[in-house]
């Protein structure tokens, strides 16, 4: 790679894959709820790098449009992220009221009266994103194809290329690390760009011309040498550099470096955080990710804002007694908080167990900015403890997965939220797999015999509340958990009738699982009846200070009348206010708001009270609902099946990419300015090629977070273990030069029916070397074969700008069918490669460019 065309696609690669990282960051976390449009980023610029390549051979040098698109994007991210507070009420997430899945964090359009009288679809907002990355990325496309066509050697070329990305992939690794934010990532790229658009055309020289290959040229047998594509005289690209500019400019703004509407930015690996502090209107420290409230930092003294009773674990070890008197829980000593977040958990753990010397606390959190502006602004001071709290900066399942037998008498799962994705290559989310039936059986094993599993979060929907139910009654061997809803709910019907109140996304959902001698106590203990100070019969309630703090001296306990004395006012009472909403005739608060004088949304104050809890007994589902497994993690999904907004989401991104191909000229560019036909037969062999490869791929990296943890460490690494896969396919391809590919295929079908065969679930508990070997020969062993079908077909072509693109527009609709994982699952997700390889074998010339002798598939 020592000649200068094979460094220009070193360059050039880099940019691509760097570009294409830092558009998967920036862009979510400026538009709202963008993250949880499946691929659509990553889709996009697939999209504008297939076009591109597709398009090289055109005079039109389209380097020069790139610093428009991505201005316009920059621009157009800046206003949604300046406008998010009106916009989230504006844009609609599908049908979040009865939505078949939920997206954490889009029920303001639903819980609130809109700003407009309409409502803009979310899928009109993606659209508009998709088409700008898209045209970003078209420009770094086209100088990809080039740059393609410039290097003879196809394996040197194919190296080249794959030696970029995995150089942008270990940089961009850096900035994660380092978390420097994105006028960084951007002015790396905008360096690389004004290069692109200042060099001289390698191209345009007669002499460069005259040694270029045929696959330049256009030279056939049957058609005369073709000028080679010199783009068109036009003016110095002053503007352009203008605009690349000030795009990299504007994106200071939200780069961290001075604080934006009382907000301090920080980037964290998987987040962009906005950290706001106290003040008089709010007297909570607040920390939002990628636009969205995710997490307030609550002090033991003060009311939690967001309905969740922290503190109720502990009150019922301290209260809940045998009817011989002694306490039915034993003590909490080892504590396990999964979704530590800023603290808030562990300050209550701590404030209840301060008199125990023996206590140990582990708390785990996967992204460290959050645990960190919790240690330093959360006014407990919760991580400061050292020698009983010990934080763990790890995915909680892997952490699970490593914990010793029987360890824990308390584990906690921590108001786990889900916000983003956990790559941009999958429908996974970030916690999926804390979720699943295999987590919870996980959970058991931790616990000791007489230990407390406890999990509380927003569920939003009462099928999720069944769901979660059922796995834990599954892995509890039968032991139905005690769920308690607050506001307290008497029943949680999976689809109630018009009549009955319906499960609010506001209330939060707390389970207490374990085996019979830890859930029975407590069941039984609800289930008595007496007379309260009235007379009346009524059942036993736990009365639970609300509205104001809780420390382990409250009054809080069981009963059938609450306690005498209202529980006493946080020191932040007076700034505490409610909004006030309508009733229905049966009294029942409604979603629409009571509106003051002056046409805002009407407040009262909010006093300190008794709720009085119990159990909601949730409807089974006796089978309907399917079980969120290690397979199939989809605990937000409703059923087996693509959702209505994956499908409209499906339809516009076709109808966009083919959109966008016929702007940029469709078929005819393919040949119009270029002189050359197209080779289709090994352009669909790549295009086949490149959609199974995105399907493996894709396996890969949510396997490997099964395994591994899905941290962004682990899914660095396996991205850079793809690409390192594919480089050794190529060099093999280059030093052997496989006349034929069917023993290729042969050894890819077999690697794939053996992972259809074998889960690398399979592998747990096994030796550290045993589990890493095995997983990574299961996992990266199809990568192997198709990385050497795809390096023998690509030396075969004489048209490597065209096959990439076709390769490149295959891993598209592989993205697509992705989608298919909601329905089949991960592991039936390799018969749709299976299929897509297929496809390929069908394709592709028989003989090597240049050489009748050397045959092919």
């Amino acid at each position: 790679m020592r000649d200068r065309p094979a460094l220009d696609l070193f360059l050039i690669s880099w940019l691509v894959l760097f570009l294409e990282l830092a558009c998967i960051r920036w862009f979510p976390s400026h538009v709202l709820f963008l993250t949880f449009f499946v691929n659509l980023v990553l889709l996009a610029c697939f999209v504008g790098m297939s076009v591109g390549c597709l398009v090289a051979r055109r005079q039109t040098s389209l380097i020069r449009y790139t610093p428009y698109w991505l201005l316009i994007g920059i621009v157009a991210g800046l206003l949604i992220d300046n406008f998010s507070n009106t916009l989230q009420a504006v844009f609609a997430v599908g049908n979040q009221a009865k939505p078949d899945v939920v997206y954490f964090g889009t029920e303001t359009s639903v819980t609130m009266t809109s700003p407009l009288p309409f409502a803009v679809p979310m899928e009109l907002v993606g659209a508009a994103f998709f088409a700008i990355i898209a045209g970003v990325m078209v420009g770094p496309g086209q100088e990809m194809g080039r740059a393609f066509n410039r290097v003879p050697d196809r394996t040197t070329a194919y190296t080249a290329n794959l030696l970029g990305s995995l150089v942008g992939i270990g940089m961009f690794a850096g900035c994660s690390l380092l978390r420097l934010p994105p006028i960084v990532w951007f002015g790396l790229c905008g360096v690389v760009l004004a290069y692109l658009l200042l060099r001289k055309n390698p191209d345009a020289a007669p002499e460069v011309r005259d040694a270029l290959p045929p696959s330049v040229t256009g030279e056939t047998t049957e058609a005369p040498p073709h000028p080679a594509p010199a783009p068109r005289p036009g003016a110095a690209p002053v503007a352009a550099l203008v605009c690349l500019a000030i795009a990299v400019g504007l994106t200071v703004v939200t780069s961290g470096f001075f604080p934006l509407k009382g907000r301090t930015i920080t980037w964290s690996e998987y987040y962009r955080i906005d950290y706001e502090s106290a003040s008089e209107v709010n007297p909570y420290n607040r920390i939002n990710t990628n636009l969205i409230s995710q997490q307030l930092i609550e002090p033991r003294d003060h009311p939690p804002v967001a309905a969740v009773p922290y503190a109720l674990p502990y009150l019922f070890q301290r209260d809940l007694r045998t009817p011989d008197g002694k306490r039915a829980w034993h003590p909490f000593r080892r504590v396990l908080i999964i979704g530590a977040g800023n603290g808030n958990d562990v300050a209550r753990a701590l404030e209840f167990l301060k008199d125990d010397p023996e206590v140990q606390i582990d708390a785990v959190e996967i992204d460290p900015v959050i645990q960190h502006l919790g240690e330093l602004h959360h006014p407990d001071y919760p991580f400061t403890d050292k020698k009983r709290v010990k934080v763990d900066i790890n995915d909680g399942r892997n952490f699970l997965r490593q914990a010793k037998d029987g360890t824990y008498d308390l584990v906690v799962f921590a108001l786990i939220d889900s916000l983003v994705l956990q790559s941009g290559y999958s429908n996974l989310r970030l916690e999926s797999y804390l979720f699943t039936l295999e987590s919870f059986q996980d959970v058991k094993r931790v616990l000791k015999p007489t230990g407390v599993y406890a999990v509380y979060n927003f569920f939003r929907q009462p099928w999720i509340v069944a769901r979660i139910r059922e796995q834990l009654r599954t892995a509890f061997d039968g032991v139905d958990p005690v769920a308690i809803t607050t506001p307290p709910s008497a029943e949680v019907l999976i689809d109630p009738p018009p009549e009955k109140a319906a499960f609010k996304p506001g209330m939060c959902t707390g389970f207490f699982a374990g085996g019979e001698t830890v859930v029975g106590p407590l069941r039984r203990k609800f289930e008595e009846r007496g007379s309260n100070a009235k007379g009346k019969v009524v059942r036993m309630k736990f009365w639970y200070p609300w509205h104001t703090g809780v420390t382990a001296d409250t009054q809080a306990r069981f009963g059938f009348d609450p306690p005498p004395d209202l529980p006493p006012p946080s020191p932040v009472q007076k700034q505490l206010l409610k909004y006030l909403y309508k009733t229905d005739e049966n009294g029942v608060e409604t979603d629409q708001p009571v509106l003051n004088a002056n046409g805002d949304h009407a407040t009262a104050p909010l006093t300190p009270e008794w709720l009085g809890l119990f159990p909601a007994q949730v409807e089974d589902s006796k089978g309907a609902l399917y079980p969120a497994t290690d397979n199939w993690p989809f605990l937000y999904t409703r059923e087996p099946r693509v959702p209505g907004l994956t499908w409209r989401g499906v339809a516009l991104t076709l109808f966009l990419s083919v959109g966008l191909w016929a702007f940029f000229g469709g078929r005819a560019a393919l040949s119009a300015e270029a002189g050359v036909k197209p080779d289709y037969g090994m352009m669909f062999r790549a295009f086949f090629l490149g959609a199974g490869f995105m399907l493996v791929e894709t396996k890969a990296v949510v396997q490997m977070a099964l395994l591994f943890g899905g941290t962004w460490m682990v899914n660095t690494a396996v991205f850079a273990a793809i690409l390192v896969m594919s480089l050794a396919g190529n060099l093999y391809a280059g030093k052997v030069s496989p006349k034929r590919l069917e023993p290729y295929y042969l050894g890819l079908f077999a690697a794939l029916g053996l992972g259809l065969v074998v889960s690398p679930s399979a592998f747990l508990g096994m030796g550290a070397t045993v589990q890493i070997i095995g997983a990574c020969l299961l996992v990266f062993a199809p990568i192997a074969f198709a990385g050497v079908i795809f390096a023998t077909s690509f030396k075969r072509t004489a048209q490597p700008d065209r096959v990439f693109g076709a390769n490149v527009a295959g891993a598209l609709v592989g993205g697509l069918a992705e989608n298919t994982s909601v329905i089949l699952g991960f592991q039936l997700l390799l018969c749709v490669a299976v299929g897509f390889y297929l496809l390929s074998a069908a394709f592709g010339n028989r003989e090597l460019p240049g050489s009748a002798a050397e045959k092919g598939v």
